[in-house]
């Protein structure tokens, strides 16, 4: 691995959990209660609460129920909860991931 790319990645923020992005971007505690979101949105006030506390992650009829709720589109939430897995996996497999070489260029 280069120095530029460890100073790079050394430089990154933490990856964002959706529970997160879903507290700040759409003021669930301030705005709206989370029992105001739970009840509308027909999810369970304990599962959401672990989403928002970044202990749960998104599933699908999550995504929908939100979605529908906020009226933003669907697969906002799992494509988030997707890009915070891949971040993490990213990180987690480091050097090991730029070592393996590309079938393409294997094949040479």
């Amino acid at each position: 691995m280069c120095a530029s790319k460890t100073i790079i990645e050394a430089e990154l923020l933490p990856p964002v959990h959706p529970g997160e992005f879903l507290r700040e971007e759409f003021g669930i505690g301030s705005a709206v209660t989370l029992v105001q979101v739970a009840d509308a949105a027909g999810i369970d006030l304990e599962k959401l609460a672990a989403i928002l506390a970044e202990q749960a992650d998104f599933d699908g009829d999550t995504d929908l129920r939100l979605a529908r709720f906020f009226g933003v589109s669907e697969g906002l939430f799992l494509g988030l909860q997707h890009q915070f897995e891949l971040d993490i996996a990213r990180r987690a497999a480091g050097a090991a991931l730029d070592a393996i070489i590309p079938l393409q260029t294997a094949a040479e």
